[in-house]
């Protein structure tokens, strides 16, 4: 069965916490301390937790990747500040194009809103994939978690091109 991107549904909210806490506790592990883990991916996933993804106070245009019928790649822009807000793929399925489909489609979004550049604070860990994508690194700094707490982030930007 191909990859499908879509849209994200509000009773899609567990399924991307799940993707985003999976993808930050075991692909980002290597570059960050515990500390920041357990903030940026808090567990268990509680209904608390859900909501405020359901909420989405930001307007986040938000996709989801599905393989096989699963949810396993989510991705958000907030077209208001120009920003590519999250791309994050469950790790079963790192490296298999999940990740790639995503930016495209959070890029289309953005062009569809009259979007011509967008900004992102990139992990260390998915420096190479943005890269990799065209994003150009503009400074090293810090990215501020919900919870107050910083963490190493690099600024980065791509100038889009409509087809």
């Amino acid at each position: 069965m191909p990859m499908r991107i879509r849209r994200m549904r509000a009773d899609d909210a567990f399924a991307f916490l799940r993707v985003h806490h999976a993808a930050v506790r075991e692909l980002a592990a290597a570059d960050y301390p515990l500390e920041v883990l357990e903030e940026w991916a808090p567990l268990p996933v509680t209904e608390a937790q859900v909501a405020g993804v359901q909420r989405n106070p930001d307007g986040e245009d938000r996709f989801v990747a599905e393989l096989e019928g699963a949810i396993v790649g989510i991705g958000a822009l907030v077209a208001v500040g120009s920003e590519l807000r999250a791309c994050y793929v469950a790790p079963e399925a790192a490296r298999r194009g999940v990740g790639t489909a995503l930016v495209g489609a959070l890029e289309r979004a953005a062009l569809s809103k009259g979007v011509a550049q967008l900004v992102l604070d990139s992990s260390l860990t998915a420096r190479r994939f943005y890269e990799h994508l065209g994003y150009e690194v503009l400074t090293r700094g810090e990215h501020v978690l919900g919870s107050g707490r910083r963490m190493a982030c690099l600024k980065m930007r791509k100038t889009l091109e409509s087809n």
